[in-house]
């Protein structure tokens, strides 16, 4: 492909260098397209109409789908645009690479996994109660599909958001770790708009960010992250039907209620507002570190 506009030379001038428009400008022009577009993508559609496809306030598939969708398309296009304006290919921001599906698949079960070990010792310890969803055969298999589907749509509209071409524009610009201190950062900020969301919570969640973006300098690529990510709200809104940052969500296999301290158990956080998840975060941010940072930094 030709040299994209982005990548001509301006040695000298204030917003070009010698590898082309500077990174700081590149990410500023990733950001604004995609926030316009977001913008425009509510005044399109209302939130009241969002809000019908929640009845009595409980997440649905149906809305999580539609409301990862607005996030999902704004954001490919931003993307689509920036790598148009570079002369690459749109899945060299982390949709290409060897063995996607493996990636993906590894990924689905270390989130699987990971939410799984953090419930469990929440329940351990005695500050939740876990009960059956309510739901029949038919319910399990519907509603199991209808969640699959959403969460997989969050794993990959939220990774592409924060670590697809922000990720790659901010490495070339900065280096990988300030990259990564930086849409941690974003990922922890982003969530703070949540109602039920907490500090422990909001710790977690950047925690949960430089293992991801850990993932992506591993793999070489999106797919680990995104089924990981994926998988995790699967475990949380399916799964376990736990409490999500103040939100229960409707159509789930379990009922997990949380019981005593919400340091420990989580409260309307869910199990991420745990410290019990603080430490299993750190021991897979140890974990991953190992596993994808070899040699030196």
């Amino acid at each position: 492909m030709a040299q994209g506009w982005l990548e001509r030379r301006g040695e000298g001038r204030w917003w070009r260098g010698a590898h082309g428009v500077r990174a700081g400008w590149r990410v500023a022009m990733y950001l604004l397209i995609t926030v316009a577009l977001v913008f425009l993508c509510a005044v399109l559609i209302p939130r009241g109409f969002l809000l019908r496809l929640a009845p009595g306030g409980r997440l649905t598939p149906g809305f999580v789908t539609l409301n990862e969708l607005l996030l999902l398309l704004p954001v490919g296009a931003a993307s689509c645009i920036m790598t148009r304006l570079e002369g690459r290919p749109f899945h060299s921001i982390g949709l290409g690479g060897a063995r996607k599906f493996t990636w993906l698949m590894r990924g689905i079960a270390a989130g699987l996994l990971l939410l799984a070990v953090i419930t469990m010792l929440v329940y351990a310890t005695g500050h939740a109660r876990i009960i059956w969803g309510g739901l029949g055969p038919g319910g399990v298999i519907g509603f199991g599909i209808a969640w699959a589907a959403a969460s997989l749509l969050t794993g990959l509209a939220e990774e592409l958001a924060l670590r697809g071409y922000l990720l790659q524009a901010l490495t070339r610009g900065l280096g990988f770790w300030p990259a990564l201190i930086l849409t941690t950062l974003l990922f922890g900020i982003l969530h703070t708009g949540n109602a039920g969301e907490s500090v422990i919570g909001i710790i977690s969640t950047m925690g949960g960010g430089a293992i991801l973006a850990l993932g992506v300098r591993g793999s070489g690529a999106l797919w680990w992250s995104i089924g990981l990510h994926g998988a995790w709200d699967y475990s949380e809104n399916f799964l376990s039907g736990a409490p999500d940052s103040g939100q229960i969500c409707a159509g789930t296999l379990l009922r997990t209620t949380p019981l005593g301290a919400p340091a420990l158990s989580g409260g309307v956080t869910g199990p991420e507002g745990s410290l019990l998840a603080l430490a299993v975060l750190a021991v897979t941010l140890a974990l991953a570190w190992r596993r994808f940072v070899p040699g030196k930094i």
